[in-house]
């Protein structure tokens, strides 16, 4: 748990008209991505409104094109990491044509990312790709309840450690091959006779007694 970033944040204001998009990302999302350490320069950087040079995206069959752009692409380590879109108060971002439109922008050739995030000021969402169940939901006056969730799935260094693990995957993959042509092969074993025999005799009373003889007694 950590203290609530939105501390002393009027949550009622998202009721105003007044407050749209732009001041979710000024007033919200720009406090979040601050304390998960991004920034607009550096190792984990923010890349605003990404222009895509080509604005199309194979789904299935058909061929989308985009009529916008990402709102916040991340880098991480010169790779791309996750996007999130930005949506006013009063926008559905669980399931929709936006949630549709943040997928897009995740799956495009130009930014192939597995996470993809949005936030309306109410609430914030992250899916992943492969899976149309949420990996993480929270309503942001909450957020200090799911702090370690966030880190888990957010931070610059959950990436790191996940190339860090597909690295390792593909090196096991690439090791070679047994070179059975090449390989020396163990030095002969000397074979040693026995230095003295040895008597392996039994008892005379089993040697010498006939198996169908009866005792009498």
């Amino acid at each position: 748990m950590t203290q609530n970033i939105y501390d002393g944040f009027d949550f009622s204001i998202l009721n105003d008209s007044n407050f749209e998009e732009s001041s979710v990302r000024e007033e919200l999302i720009t406090p979040l991505l601050k304390s998960l350490s991004y920034k607009s320069f550096g190792r984990n950087k923010i890349i605003r409104e990404k222009t895509l040079k080509h604005p199309f995206v194979q789904s299935g069959s058909k061929k989308q094109q985009l009529t916008n752009y990402p709102d916040y692409l991340f880098e991480v380590d010169g790779k791309y990491s996750w996007v999130l879109d930005a949506k006013e108060p009063g926008e559905e971002i669980k399931t929709g044509k936006n949630v549709e439109q943040a997928y897009f922008y995740a799956i495009h050739p130009e930014v192939r990312v597995n996470y993809y995030g949005l936030c309306n000021g109410r609430e914030f969402i992250l899916f992943h790709i492969s899976d149309a169940k949420p990996k993480l939901y929270f309503r942001l006056d909450e957020i200090e309840n799911y702090w370690h969730d966030i880190l888990q799935f957010l931070s610059p260094d959950s990436f790191v450690q996940e190339e860090i693990l597909k690295s390792s995957a593909v090196d096991k993959l690439e090791q070679k091959d047994f070179d059975y042509i090449n390989c020396q092969l163990l030095p002969t074993l000397e074979v040693r006779k026995r230095a003295a025999k040895r008597h392996f005799g039994v008892h005379g009373y089993f040697t010498k007694q006939s198996w169908n003889v009866v005792q009498e007694y």
